[in-house]
């Protein structure tokens, strides 16, 4: 590569939609995730010839600014507003649980494992990823590579789910605040919003690269400089209705097919380029998971024979589960290194072995949190995210305090 990967960095950021089954549901999209996460998991393993993993990373920026996309823009032109509360609720009921549990289990392995300086320098990382400011808190320390303070951290990987929610936090406004000026213009959000995701897709790739020698792990953590990969898939979003309108016969299926298979190559392929530079790599990856995604859209979601591929039950159970299991994996691999494991087949059982907290959280935690009766209102939803926030974040401080 023409710049080395940040070590311990590209873990996977779960995509942290899951739309109801209906119009706004991709059993195909659902498989991609299962991909990216495999790309990570392989990578983080140190599996020989597979320097390029880290674009999995890409591709599930690109699955999260889809799939919140979509949601958004269906509930303006349903109801011709978007309910912050009720948005951030659903966010608070799929996310927080299991990633405030394994916080907690990583806080309580620690307090039995580690000597008094790690114990400290883990619960001040585990504050920021509570709070959703991991991706800043790691570049306090060095915006040119990871420190080796930070690298063995095992709660690195929430710098992900910090750029994710920061997206979150702040996508609905600007979605809405483009609607409302839209509605009072008498037309539809969706122009005027892919000319907006356009101006900031462009101006965040350009940071990105202005970042990408001097501030390379910039580049990497922060937020504005990854906007441009979460844009590419609410740019898809947008054009859905189009494609969907398109009929799945001659030129239009040909072009579908033709598409998901270069988007799918231009994934697959990432991994064993690493000559090609890291921006290089991730706008392939970027380019090719919007590229199966928009052609799986074509005549309705018809189906391209990548998208049957991704749709097979095995690969959709491994999307299904891929956010629990990439918050373990990494806790589990550390401990692993901390045992001795040093090989990357004993690194990968470890991921393997992850996968099974990750089942009991998702059978567990996440899916009863969804649909607890005591969350259904969104100010309980909150309220509960709030308090588990500050129940992490007081488990830590407490803990920094231990000789």
């Amino acid at each position: 590569m023409s710049e080395p990967v940040p070590a311990g960095a590209p873990h996977l950021p779960h995509t942290t939609v899951a739309p109801a089954r209906g119009w706004g549901f991709r059993a195909d999209v659902e498989g991609l995730r299962a991909v990216a996460i495999v790309f990570v998991l392989l990578f983080n393993a140190h599996v020989p010839r597979w320097g390029g993993g880290y674009a999995g990373v890409d591709v599930f920026f690109v699955i999260s600014g889809y799939l919140i996309t979509g949601l958004l823009v269906r509930e303006v032109e349903r109801t011709g507003t978007v309910s912050l509360a009720d948005f951030y609720a659903r966010r608070a009921r799929r996310i927080l649980p299991s990633a405030y549990l394994v916080l907690v289990v990583v806080l309580a392995a620690t307090a039995l494992l580690a000597g008094s300086a790690e114990r400290r320098a883990v619960a001040h990382d585990v504050v920021a990823a509570a709070l959703q400011v991991a991706n800043l808190w790691f570049l306090s320390f060095d915006t040119t590579t990871v420190s080796p303070t930070i690298a063995g951290s095992p709660v690195l990987h929430y710098w992900s789910l910090a750029v994710e929610e920061q997206f979150y936090l702040v996508w609905p406004l600007v979605v809405l605040v483009v609607a409302r000026v839209a509605a009072r213009r008498g037309r539809g959000v969706r122009r005027p919003l892919t000319l907006v995701i356009g101006v900031l897709s462009l101006a965040s790739g350009v940071l990105y690269l202005a970042w990408f020698g001097p501030a390379f792990q910039a580049s990497y953590f922060a937020s504005p400089a990854r906007a441009w990969q979460l844009g590419a898939g609410a740019v898809v979003a947008l054009a859905e209705p189009a494609l969907r309108r398109l009929q799945v016969r001659g030129s239009s299926r040909l072009a579908a097919s033709l598409l998901a298979v270069a988007g799918a190559l231009a994934i697959v392929a990432v991994p064993a380029a690493d000559g090609i530079g890291v921006y290089a790599a991730a706008a392939a990856a970027t380019a090719g998971a919007a590229a199966v995604i928009a052609a799986g859209s074509v005549g309705g979601g018809a189906g391209t024979v990548v998208a049957r591929l991704l749709s097979l039950r095995l690969v959709r159970f491994v999307g299904r589960v891929s956010f629990t299991w990439y918050l373990w994996h990494v806790p589990v691999v550390v401990l692993a290194e901390r045992l001795g494991a040093e090989s990357w087949p004993l690194l990968l059982a470890a991921e393997a072995v992850a996968l099974l907290p990750a089942l009991a959280t998702t059978r567990w935690v996440e899916g009863p949190a969804r649909v607890a009766p005591r969350l259904r209102s969104s100010r309980a939803a909150l309220s509960a995210g709030a308090g588990g926030a500050v129940l992490v974040v007081t488990l830590a401080l407490l803990q920094t305090t231990w000789d």
